[in-house]
C-alpha cells in the first residue's frame, strides 16, 4: 500500500482537497526531515468557510429529571413543578451548547424544585384533609 502511495506524489494533495484543506508540499517535506516536527507550522490548513466537525463531549450529561418534574407537577404542586420542568428542559440544551457547568446547575435546580414541589404537595394535603373534615357541609 505504501509503495502505491510513493508512486503517486499527489496523494497528499488529493486527500487535502477531499477534506477541504490546503496542502503545502514544501512544508510537508520539511516536516518529514525535521527531528522536531512539532515546532513547524501545520502541513494541512483548513480552507476558509470549511466547518470543523463537532467534538465529542468531554463529560457525561447530567440527569434531566424531566419525568420526575412532570410527575411532581401533576401530583403535587403546580407552580414548583413548572419551575422544575423549566430547569430540567434546560439541561440538555446547555449540555449540547458545551455549557457543562450551566447544565449541572440546571440539573441541580430541577432536582431542588422537584423536592420543593413534593414537600409543598404533602404539606398542603396534610393541612387540607383535617380542615376539610372540620368544615360543616
Amino acid at each position: 500500500m505504501e509503495e502505491e502511495n510513493k508512486n503517486r506524489p499527489d496523494i497528499d494533495k488529493e486527500w487535502a482537497d477531499r477534506l477541504g484543506m490546503d496542502f503545502d508540499p514544501e512544508l510537508a517535506e520539511k516536516a518529514a526531515k525535521s527531528p522536531r516536527p512539532d515546532e513547524l507550522p501545520p502541513v494541512y490548513v483548513m480552507q476558509e468557510g470549511t466547518t470543523i466537525p463537532p467534538r465529542v463531549p468531554q463529560e457525561p450529561m447530567p440527569p434531566t429529571y424531566l419525568v420526575w418534574a412532570i410527575v411532581a407537577t401533576i401530583c403535587c404542586c403546580l407552580p414548583a413543578g413548572v419551575a422544575a420542568i423549566v430547569f430540567s428542559s434546560q439541561v440538555s440544551s446547555r449540555y449540547y451548547a458545551r455549557d457543562y457547568e450551566g447544565a449541572r446547575r440546571a440539573s441541580r435546580q430541577a432536582e431542588i424544585w422537584i423536592i420543593v414541589s413534593i414537600v409543598a404537595g404533602v404539606i398542603v394535603n396534610a393541612l387540607y384533609m383535617p380542615l376539610s373534615l372540620l368544615m360543616p357541609q
